[in-house]
């Protein structure tokens, strides 16, 4: 009977201090977890911050590109305005005093 005692009393202590070493483990356990779902959400934040910044950074952009590419159009128009045949002439008949010659060009083949 005092061996049962003693086998008995060994088995609950070897259980309480497993049950010790678990509660130990597992509290670092959940401290570790907890501690990388914080880093995970910082870093979540972070990226989505930067993500943002980075969108705005495009819209504003896009914005200038829309403007600058208006302006380019309006100067191609002028462009295409100043280089006009019909311009030329005038201003070659106006202030040069130029005359248009009656005979048609002709083209040489080579």
């Amino acid at each position: 009977m005092a061996k049962n005692q003693i086998n008995t009393q060994g088995i609950h202590k070897e259980s309480s201090e497993i049950i010790h070493t678990r509660k130990f483990l597992n509290r670092w356990s959940l401290m570790g977890l907890i501690l990388l779902s914080a880093l995970g959400t910082a870093i979540y934040v972070n990226s989505v911050m930067r993500i943002n910044a980075v969108l705005g950074e495009i819209r504003v952009l896009e914005k200038n590109r829309d403007s600058l590419m208006i302006i380019n159009q309006s100067l191609q128009a002028k462009v295409f305005e100043l280089q006009s045949a019909s311009r030329i002439t005038s201003i070659a008949k106006k202030n040069l005093g130029m005359i248009s010659n009656p005979k048609a060009p002709h083209i040489v083949d080579k």
